[in-house]
């Protein structure tokens, strides 16, 4: 009789464990696949990103400076690192 109720007691001290673990590894796996749509949001907004900064470097153009925007832009770095000087 005793070595009955010790058999009863380890079996529901192995399902509790085992409740427990299963309860466990679904929360992981609710974990990893909220992070795992996290990341991927993440990257598709990066990859946006991406694409926008190449459509703004593929409609930039050259434009040379003339004499009078050189000195002006000379004459503002000049003030500038005067008043930091100061």
């Amino acid at each position: 009789m005793i070595a009955a109720d010790k058999s009863k007691r380890s079996f529901f001290k192995k399902m509790a464990a085992l409740t427990g673990f299963v309860a466990a590894a679904g929360y992981m796996r609710n974990l990893v696949a909220t992070r795992s749509s996290a990341i991927d949001e993440i990257n598709h907004r990066n990859e946006h990103d991406v694409n926008l900064q190449k459509k703004a470097w593929q409609q930039k153009k050259l434009v040379v400076m003339t004499d009078d925007d050189k000195k002006l832009m000379l004459g503002e770095l000049l003030s500038l690192h005067n008043k930091n000087q100061a």
